[in-house]
């Protein structure tokens, strides 16, 4: 049986929000930064936003700005973001169940730039990130932030939300898959989706299912994740 767009939406959400509350017992404290972790992390709170505020190193850090995925929170998330800020980034993440338009993203990673300015300086550079939802809005929140890069991770970018038109050509864009996710994989759709809307395009595969983020530091999907936010806000 042949279903509709909407009723393949119902069990797109269903299942990200069943996994997203199920996985919620496996977090785990967070780490695992490349090379060891150079900061130490405080976590707050701002309006819609929670920040991973980074502290040691060189004291200078850039940003990354974080949407979660359908029905998840930061909370289902913060194994994962509070080991990409021990890299001595400063994570922004919106926690907006429904991240897909970028707007909540966007509203983090500029609140993220007035708070911590003696942290980040006037002109820090600015990643844009998330999983599934999150990581098809990845994308739209780095057209309204003109953002230097997009770390999309397992990206929906079909049912939960649509890539509005293509970031500009200088943003470096990865998108992370996995063998395992039946939910958002690359094929038919996603791949084709991130690589149409973006022109320094590089696609990763992980293992893993599509929830593989949600627990402690997020497997391999996290590492690969933590490799780029490395490599785009640490080292150039």
């Amino acid at each position: 049986m042949k279903l509709s767009n909407k009723t393949k939406f119902a069990s797109v959400f269903a299942a990200l929000a069943s996994g997203l509350i199920m996985s919620g017992s496996a977090l785990a404290a967070g780490g695992g930064g490349i090379g060891g972790s150079d900061c130490s992390v405080d976590e707050e709170r701002g309006s819609g936003a929670r920040f991973f505020v980074p502290s040691g190193g060189s004291g200078n850090y850039n940003i990354l700005g974080w949407g979660n995925g359908t029905g998840g929170t930061v909370g289902s998330y913060s194994g994962l973001l509070e080991s990409v800020a021990e890299q001595c980034i400063l994570v922004a993440a919106a926690t907006t169940t429904q991240s897909g338009n970028g707007r909540d993203v966007e509203s983090a990673v500029n609140q993220a730039k007035s708070r911590y300015s003696d942290v980040v300086g006037s002109d820090p550079k600015v990643c844009t990130s998330g999983h599934s939802q999150g990581g098809g809005g990845s994308f739209n929140a780095a057209n309204r932030l003109d953002a230097d890069c997009v770390i999309a991770v397992q990206p929906d970018t079909v049912f939960t939300t649509r890539i509005d038109r293509p970031v500009a050509s200088d943003v470096d864009v990865v998108c992370i898959f996995s063998t395992g996710d039946v939910l958002a994989p690359a094929l038919p759709s996603n791949g084709r989706n991130c690589r149409n809307n973006s022109t320094r395009y590089t696609q990763e595969l992980t293992s893993g299912t599509h929830f593989a983020p949600i627990g402690g530091t997020g497997g391999e999907v996290g590492e690969v994740m933590r490799e780029y936010a490395a490599r785009w806000l640490v080292n150039n």
